[in-house]
């Protein structure tokens, strides 16, 4: 970075934002490859994109937030160079060869992981940074950096709101009286919380049960049992059915029916009357359950949960912004009081009633992602002076501020995003705890 720029690209971003809504806009024109009479100001910077195949409507919609985000920012010397990956790694590979020989300056994408390994090599062979869209960890490289939101930091995020705001319930007579049954009953002096977690048995469940392992301990909570089921669409009843610890519950009902018939007075009479509503005898094995999934599975084991009797009432559904990908998540009856890790919503509007008025439909999520990275390269190439995207710049420990709000790229090649706390409520999702202003260290989970 040269001497005279300003120390941080915290606000920068917000504030290209702002500017953009204060003026009318139109929408913007394709970005075209640059010729030979473009002048040498020009920074070229490669944009790797599933454009055909599977993804391509993703693709095509993380492209649109790119050329907003170049019209957005204003006057810049930036040129887009959108290449077509085909979604595979062999394609991903010849787009980066393309864009590095027409003097890309930094490679924005690819999107999938595969994809990134394939290009990571090319572009450090080429001492041209990456900025991929990929969320798996593994995927990161010296010189490319993944801005995808990793399960792991959603995961640690909620965990720790969950530890200090849980309630913990313990056993305790319902009434003052010798044959009274046992009544799980809110306390805030029975220790630490305790967090079970069920995933999909595939790389993100994996991945995010690992992570809450870490994170439960790390935040002084106590870990209970985390157990994954088929990754399809297959019967997970077994296994949510094992983790409630349904039939434990289940025996103990009966043995407190049983105690309670043997003594054989109105007291206990009274009692076993009241254990008829009943399907088990105390709570579950847990404060809070991480449910690391979404979509129809999502919706499945949840519900599974309430069958085998874990009252989402009283037991704390948490999840990841999975629980964002279908809007009926957020309807389901036993996830709402459920806790989610995700951007915030308001840093999220501008961006998303922008895209809509200017293309006429709705935003992925991935989408504006493509939009931060796109401003991203012109604050740091324009604002920070720094048009060969070199390592120290692109790791600012302060971060950026962006549609997806605070983020900031690590020397590892990872994001941290500063993430808010939302709570599941008449299905919606409103925001319970917001996402730090700044980053600490504490926040990065470090």
């Amino acid at each position: 970075m040269k001497s005279g720029v300003a120390p941080s690209g915290v606000g920068l971003l917000l504030l290209l934002a702002a500017c953009a809504t204060e003026r009318v806009a139109e929408p913007p024109q394709p970005v075209q490859p640059p010729t030979e009479l473009e002048q040498p100001t020009e920074v070229p910077v490669g944009l790797l994109l599933p454009l055909s195949g599977p993804a391509a409507e993703l693709a095509q919609g993380m492209l649109d937030a790119a050329q907003m985000a170049l019209f957005d920012v204003g006057a810049n010397d930036l040129i887009l160079l959108p290449r077509d990956t085909g979604g595979t790694p062999e394609g991903a590979r010849q787009a980066a060869d393309q864009v590095i020989a027409e003097g890309a300056r930094v490679i924005l994408g690819p999107l999938f992981n595969q994809a990134v390994s394939a290009v990571s090599p090319i572009a450090a062979a080429a001492d041209v940074r990456v900025l991929a869209f990929s969320n798996v960890a593994a995927a990161a490289a010296p010189g490319t950096f993944l801005l995808g939101f990793r399960p792991e930091e959603q995961v640690e995020r909620v965990v720790r709101h969950a530890v200090a705001n849980v309630e913990r319930r313990a056993e305790e007579p319902a009434e003052d009286a010798p044959g009274a049954a046992l009544v799980p009953t809110p306390r805030f002096d029975l220790g630490a919380v305790r967090i079970a977690g069920l995933a999909p048995d595939d790389a993100y469940g994996i991945t995010a049960m690992q992570a809450l392992r870490s994170a439960v301990l790390e935040a002084g909570g106590e870990l209970g049992q985390t157990l994954l089921y088929p990754p399809d669409l297959a019967d997970p009843s077994a296994v949510v059915r094992q983790i409630a610890a349904y039939e434990q519950r289940t025996a103990a009902l009966e043995r407190e029916r049983a105690r309670l018939a043997a003594q054989d007075d109105e007291a206990s009479r009274q009692a076993l009357e009241r254990l008829e509503t009943v399907d088990t005898l105390g709570p579950p094995p847990f404060d809070a359950i991480m449910i690391a999934d979404g979509g129809d599975r999502l919706r499945s084991v949840a519900s599974l949960l309430t069958f085998f009797d874990v009252d989402p009432g009283a037991v704390r559904f948490l999840g990841t912004m999975r629980w964002q990908d279908d809007p009926r998540v957020l309807q389901e009856a036993a996830l709402q009081r459920g806790w989610f890790a995700a951007s915030a919503p308001d840093s999220l509007a501008a961006f998303q009633q922008r895209f809509e008025g200017i293309y006429g439909r709705e935003p992925q999520q991935l989408a504006s992602l493509a939009y931060d990275a796109t401003a991203l390269a012109v604050i740091v190439a324009r604002n920070m002076d720094d048009p060969s995207f070199t390592a120290p710049t692109l790791t600012n420990p302060e971060g950026f501020a962006g549609a997806t709000g605070l983020f900031r790229l690590r020397a590892d090649g990872l994001a941290d995003h500063g993430l808010a706390v939302l709570e599941v409520a008449s299905g919606q999702a409103r925001m319970i705890d917001p996402p730090p202003a700044r980053f600490t260290e504490e926040v990065a989970g470090f």
